[in-house]
């Protein structure tokens, strides 16, 4: 039901998506247009800006932590090494007790395992591809097709985690944990990039911070009074800046528990290669010792997997979903999101899928954030009628419908929820192109990085 099932066989004609770019193409101009777009096509829906991008060496730095965690069999996580060999530069230790690591070294086969992969989506065989596969064809998939679109919602997210904090009560100034739940998120693509998001929100901040007290604590005559308050013994260089945290639910059909586990360590990891201006780890917020494994209890990024079928799934485990246990009192879900996963639950039961919506709907708190994300146009139409004839009828009555996605979304929440969403943001096809020149990306034959087309739609909860 999760992200790969709604895209797969979609995303393969690519070069679709490349004819429907030819016009703009023979234009001079074709890169302001581009942009002035998403302003002009829906100038009343669109109250936020969804033009953030993070710096390309973060972007490098999330693309190395797939390659860490999911290229080798051995990584951090699971390897028998000391803490203090954390130094390491080589991310893969060469030697381990671990007897399930045989050999040490091996890498998956990700030519012969995305030809596996493709095989079973061109047969819409999705629980070999999802369900019933085992560890090396997931491990696959997330570094062939979840790398690639962690680099797009990154921006995205990076966006709506700005309008958060803008919001009353906003993320920074939050005492509790701020809880992002990904329906259909278990291939890692969100967790990954919420998580490079939240590391370049955190350095602004830190950097506004730390602007404002190097201002504060010079004086008109040029004199450094908190330099000169710690030599006399008055005072001392303030204290680090405290950092608001953020935890992450991944809710998937299928088992990614391995894959969830190999990313939330390497996020922690000083091992990944880095860069001057954005070093390993990609995050490293909470108390726990760097590369600390049990992500759930580390403070300042918290990463959660579970299994789940949405669409049956009880009012009551929706619920701990949404709000998680007693003993995450703290947190607070501030955004629910459906990547490349709202398709697919609606192709799979339409009253279902409404009800589910519902469901979340009566459940979050306003000012919860809603994101949809999913394949544009046919792409993401559903048909209804079966067009079979009647019992005693000559030929077929029933004429089969398509309906738009975007269309059964904007009717559940706007129509059958009257009152209870906005809509904020709405645009039915965008581009996310890679820096060509700026990332590498080497993880096998058949597994490179590509561009990302995709329609977006965002709601806010309102007060009842």
């Amino acid at each position: 039901m999760g992200p790969p099932r709604s895209t797969m066989p979609k995303k393969s004609s690519q070069g679709q998506h490349t004819r429907d770019t030819k016009k703009e193409k023979k234009k001079p101009a074709q890169a302001p247009r581009r942009q002035a777009k998403p302003q002009t096509e829906s100038e009343e829906t669109n109250q936020i800006d969804l033009s953030a991008t993070i710096p390309v060496t973060l972007q490098q730095l999330l693309l190395n932590v797939f390659r860490s965690a999911l290229l080798n069999d051995v990584y951090g996580g699971n390897a028998n090494v000391a803490k203090n060999e954390s130094s390491s530069d080589d991310a893969t230790p060469t030697t381990t007790t671990d007897a399930t690591s045989t050999p040490v070294s091996r890498q998956l086969d990700i030519k012969t395992l995305i030809q596996t992969i493709k095989s079973h989506l061109y047969n819409r065989d999705f629980d070999s591809a999802f369900t019933d596969a085992n560890e090396d064809l997931l491990r696959a998939y997330a570094l062939r097709w979840s790398a690639s679109r962690a680099l797009g919602y990154a921006g995205v997210f990076r966006s709506l985690l700005k309008v958060l904090m803008q919001q009353d009560g906003g993320l920074v100034s939050s005492t509790g944990s701020n809880h992002v739940v990904c329906i259909g998120g278990g291939a890692g693509a969100e967790i990954v990039a919420l998580a490079a998001a939240w590391r370049d929100l955190v350095d602004e901040v830190e950097k506004g911070e730390a602007l404002s007290a190097g201002v504060a604590g010079v004086s008109l005559d040029g004199g450094d009074r908190a330099a000169a308050a710690a030599a006399a013994g008055q005072g001392s260089v303030p204290k680090s800046i405290s950092h608001p945290a953020l935890s992450v639910t991944a809710v998937d059909i299928a088992d990614w528990s391995s894959v969830v586990d190999r990313l939330s360590y390497t996020i922690r990891s000083p091992a990944v290669m880095g860069s001057r201006s954005h070093p390993a780890p990609l995050l490293n917020l909470g108390k726990g010792g760097e590369g600390e494994k049990e992500s759930e209890d580390a403070d300042g990024f918290a990463v959660r997997f579970r299994r789940s079928d949405v669409l049956s799934i009880s009012e009551e485990q929706l619920k701990d979903l949404l709000h998680l246990g007693p003993s995450d009192k703290g947190n607070t879900t501030v955004m629910v999101t459906l990547m490349f996963t709202l398709n697919e639950l609606f192709s799979t039961s339409m009253a279902k899928a409404t009800a589910f919506l519902l469901r979340t709907t009566d459940l979050v708190q306003p000012g919860t954030l809603l994101l949809v994300v999913d394949s544009p146009g046919s792409y993401s139409t559903l048909k209804l009628g079966k067009g079979k004839a009647q019992d005693g009828a000559e030929s077929a009555t029933v004429q089969e419908r398509k309906y738009p996605m975007k269309f059964l979304l904007d009717h559940t929440l706007l129509s059958v929820a009257e009152g209870k969403w906005e809509q904020i943001y709405s645009q039915d096809s965008r581009w996310w192109r890679r820096d060509v020149g700026r990332l590498g990306y080497d993880v096998g034959e058949g597994a490179g990085l590509e561009d990302m087309r995709y329609q977006v739609h965002i709601y806010r909860r309102l007060a009842n």
